[in-house]
């Protein structure tokens, strides 16, 4: 059976109707899951593993019978472990019916069948005793519930209700306690991703600053997962050591408790203004992107001196966490309540891109090619700046069309911070809803944009842009120049380091067979997944093993109605031994003549070596289920071999698709 779905597309704006199968959100889950990810993580297997056989020779020496309990089993590896190891009754939950599917498969292929028992239940609905789900408690516990924030899978109700209905009073938990660290930095570049910052125009002198409350702001509360052993180590400095704030003792020795405060004080190391993260060792740390590094972002600034006394208030509830930091012994406001903390619609990335002075400089140059004290401005986007400048750059005037209510609003505040209000006039409609009477009788003579919208997904689809200048033509009258006048797709092959772990088979996993989940992943991924997928590539190192191909270009300058849909092909010819296993998209946008932006590399690029990406864009991805090995570049160009990209776009409907096959 399948049903017609309703979606607003991201490149045109309109309702579309599209036929979905019944299940498809149900695919679509299990597509986009990190179990692959996990299963991947050999330390992480091992680890568990070692943990195991550990946990049952102990309870071996005491004389006692095995009884194995496994919560969210997954595939039912850990289980599998369990009862390779020789315990004497093994039971696994897990409440996401296709996985418990799934772990029922392997566990028969494996040969466990009689020696496992499969609940499809969460843990929290299993029932002990005589006829129940479990005849009687376990003795030991063995369960992956954490997450990059440890606790945000439920960690804690998991274990107490485990201990309380579940296990036996002195039952040994693998693992058994939970250690949690915090390290103080100084990053000038990273806080470009919490707080809304000056627009610097053409020099530190020159700026466009925030009203105060916005720039107070500190966006979402929430944790800002990435992979930080990343980001360069010029970008951060170290403040304090590492400092362990909260242990979490799942062995039921003590009580989990669902709130925590703590006060931990620390020696400052120089003389900094103090951001807050997670930094783990990274030399010793296996990659993996189910548990990552996280930024905490403080809910005060504070300034501490070299050798000063610092307190990190660290806290957290059933679910989250959230810290300050302040000098010793001062009370620390209840952060929980900060008005500052509301809704926030700008996204990290969005805030990152904003606030890069060397983006503003760029726009700042295109923008003085084309703005004098004549021009009439209709600016197109989401929380654009651009307006701002162009009304500092000496523009007449400035109409900021902004779909977005909170987007106007951090706009407007801008205006009325920098008394541009009689210049910048702020029009709170979609570009289908203006008329000729919102821009109070002037002649619209620049179109501009970044161009950023905040339905975007993949770098394309930002050509909303073209669709919305078109239908603005016709609305507003006359010619007018646009900038960016052009988009360029471009894509290049990759070897990526890690990423393709993501996506990549497992097959054997510890030496069991999990070739069932294997097929029941690309099964699903074949139903619901695209071709090209977003990634923020600076975070995930990859070799250029092919030149730079540009695939098709959308002339902004020249209406969307009436084009005609296109197709282009090209080969990615392998110019660097390796093995490719991804292709890389991205968009270059032509402001003006001799000036463009880039969601793609930040550097230049050579064929072979490591490509610096962008830090506040996501780039188009391609993987490869079966990466193509290029052992000798003599053979593999005397053969022509790379990678084939089919490239179609339809104007009526804004699809572009994209297609890859090998080429040898």
């Amino acid at each position: 059976m399948s049903t017609f779905v309703s979606t607003v597309s991201p490149v045109t704006g309109k309702m579309e109707w599209s036929l979905q199968a019944d299940n498809y959100d149900f695919h679509q889950e299990i597509a986009r899951s990190a179990y692959a990810d996990m299963l991947h993580d050999t330390e992480r297997n091992r680890k568990y593993y070692e943990g195991l056989r550990r946990a049952v020779s102990s309870m071996r020496q005491r004389g006692r019978p095995v009884h194995v309990l496994d919560i969210g089993t997954g595939t039912g590896l850990l289980s599998m472990m369990a009862a390779k190891l020789s315990a004497d009754t093994v039971t696994a939950c897990e409440a996401f019916q296709p996985m418990a599917d799934c772990a029922r498969q392997i566990i028969e292929q494996n040969g466990f069948a009689n020696k496992i028992k499969l609940i499809p239940k969460r843990s929290t609905d299993v029932v002990v005793g005589k006829g129940g789900d479990m005849e009687h408690r376990a003795n030991i516990l063995v369960t992956e519930v954490f997450d990059t924030e440890l606790i945000g899978e439920g960690a804690i109700g998991t274990f107490n209700h485990a201990h309380k209905v579940l296990l036996e009073r002195d039952c040994i938990v693998v693992p058994s306690v939970a250690n949690m660290y915090v390290q103080l930095v100084k990053s000038e570049f990273v806080s470009k991703w919490n707080r809304v910052q000056p627009i610097r125009m053409s020099g530190a002198d020159d700026i466009i600053p925030p009203k105060n409350s916005l720039a107070a702001c500190g966006g979402a509360q929430s944790l800002h997962d990435l992979q930080l052993d990343q980001l360069p180590v010029d970008k951060f400095e170290r403040i304090t050591d590492p400092v362990r704030v909260f242990r979490f003792d799942f062995s039921g020795t003590t009580p989990l408790l669902n709130e925590e405060q703590s006060f931990t004080e620390v020696t400052a190391l120089t003389s900094v203004v103090l951001l807050l993260w997670g930094h783990p060792n990274v030399e010793e740390l296996q990659w993996r992107d189910h548990w990552m590094q996280a930024i905490y972002y403080p809910c005060h600034r504070v300034t501490a001196e070299k050798d000063e006394e610092i307190t990190v208030v660290s806290n957290h509830d059933e679910y989250s966490l959230w810290f300050d930091v302040t000098r010793s012994k001062q009370i620390v406001p209840d952060s929980t309540a900060d008005s500052r903390w509301g809704p926030f619609t700008y996204s990290r990335t969005r805030l990152g891109m904003l606030n890069d002075e060397h983006r503003q400089e760029t726009y700042c140059r295109a923008l003085r090619k084309c703005v004098d004290s004549d021009t009439v401005c209709v600016s197109l986007g989401d929380g654009s700046l651009l307006p701002l400048m162009a009304a500092r750059l000496g523009a007449k005037k400035v109409f900021a069309i902004e779909t977005n209510q909170f987007c106007s609003e951090q706009v407007k505040s801008f205006v009325e911070e920098n008394q541009l209000g009689s210049k910048v006039k702020i029009i709170q409609k979609s570009p289908e809803e203006v008329n000729p009477r919102d821009f109070d009788d002037e002649k619209v003579s620049l179109c501009i944009g970044e161009p950023f919208f905040s339905t975007s997904v993949l770098p394309w689809h930002h050509l909303y842009f073209w669709y919305a200048v078109s239908e603005l033509s016709g609305r507003v009258g006359g010619a007018y120049e646009v900038l960016p006048r052009s988009m360029t797709i471009k894509a290049m092959a990759v070897e990526f380091q890690d990423l393709w772990k993501i996506r990549a088979p497992v097959g054997r996993c510890e030496g069991f067979q999990l070739a069932a989940f294997d097929n029941i992943i690309e099964k699903s991924s074949r139903l619901t997944d695209s071709t090209v997928e977003p990634q923020p590539l600076w975070e995930y190192p990859c070799r250029a093993l092919s030149q730079v191909v540009d695939l098709t270009t959308f002339n902004f300058t020249q209406s969307v109605k009436g084009a005609e849909k296109t197709t282009s092909e090209h080969v990615l010819h392998f110019k660097s031994e390796g093995s490719c296993n991804g292709v890389v998209l991205w968009t270059d946008c032509e402001l003006v003549e001799g000036v463009s932006v880039s969601t793609g590399p930040r550097t230049s690029i050579k064929v072979g070596d490591r490509v610096e990406w962008d830090f506040h864009s996501k780039q188009g991805v391609h993987l490869l289920r079966t990466p193509i090995p290029i052992d000798t570049l003599e053979k593999s160009q005397a053969e022509g071999q790379g990678i084939r990209v089919k490239l179609s776009f339809t104007p009526e409907n804004g699809d572009l698709d994209f297609e890859f096959c090998s080429v040898r």
